[in-house]
């Protein structure tokens, strides 16, 4: 069954709300060095199609109740490029409107915009990427650049949809200086609440990222004490001041926060870590 219950290998330091999660794609384009689901999907940046059937969707939707909370993505971005000819995320928007349920959006991509009348149509909320304003053309070089991210999250909160920004991951000497600019910027474009997370490296991740940025890794390396499930973890003094510090700007702008599997859930000031409850219909 593609359309399934939420649940990132039962981590003990996931808190968010009970939802379905589906991938209309195999894999994404966008080649973030710091991602970790190509450590256990083979060819990951080699995005396909799933071979599913509308038809099926359609048969596994009605297992679930009217107004469940449906993601997309956890793994794959729902807009890559292959979107702009295929279509299958706004296919698989149609069955999720139709059948009353609400929709949480997570993307790096502009062509987000393109579903305004699907998403007007729908109680949903869009929760948009943006990791660094500096260093994209390295560590996300396939991704669309960040400026098209925010008008993206600009048009859709004037039409209507709550917005809200995921800042993930923080990955300190790269862009650590540059959460309060992102935040200002994003809290202009109308964003309403802001996820984060620290850079949580495995195998293959943590490999591109020496390559790409040698300098900087061969200081922050050391930095890593705690392994959970497969993932290396910052120590928990490091990764609770890095949370704290953008909590903080982010009161000071008048945004909610929360941050995304770090194991602090009374650091955050909204009812959902993930930006659903910014659904309000």
């Amino acid at each position: 069954m593609y359309l399934r219950e939420f649940d990132p290998w039962k981590s003990r330091l996931c808190s968010c709300p009970f939802k379905y999660s589906i991938n209309p794609y195999t894999g994404c384009d966008h080649r973030c060095l710091y991602c970790y689901a190509s450590s256990y999907i083979k060819d990951f940046f080699r995005c396909r199609p799933k071979p599913i059937l509308i038809e099926t969707l359609k048969r596994q939707i009605k297992k679930i109740p009217a107004g469940s909370l449906i993601s997309l993505c956890n793994t794959s971005d729902p807009y890559p490029s292959l979107e702009k000819q295929l279509k299958l995320t706004r296919e698989y928007l149609k069955v999720f409107v139709s059948s009353g349920m609400r929709i949480l959006i997570i993307t790096k991509s502009s062509i987000v915009t393109r579903d305004i009348d699907l998403l007007k149509d729908s109680a949903s909320a869009v929760t948009i990427t943006i990791t660094t304003l500096k260093h994209y053309k390295k560590l996300e070089p396939k991704a669309p650049i960040p400026s098209e991210r925010f008008k993206a999250a600009e048009f859709l909160s004037k039409e209507g949809i709550p917005v809200g920004l995921r800042v993930d991951p923080i990955i300190p000497f790269l862009n650590y200086d540059e959460i309060e600019e992102i935040l200002k910027t994003a809290k202009n474009c109308g964003v309403k609440h802001v996820t984060s997370s620290t850079f949580k490296p495995r195998w293959d991740s943590l490999k591109r990222m020496k390559k790409g940025f040698p300098e900087i890794m061969s200081k922050l390396i050391s930095l890593y004490r705690d392994k959970v499930g497969n993932s290396w973890y910052l120590s928990v003094e490091i990764r609770k001041e890095l949370m704290l510090r953008v909590r903080k700007i982010c009161e000071s702008l008048g945004l909610s926060f929360s941050c995304c599997r770090e194991g602090f859930p009374e650091l955050n000031t909204a009812a959902s870590c993930d930006g659903s409850h910014l659904i309000t219909r």
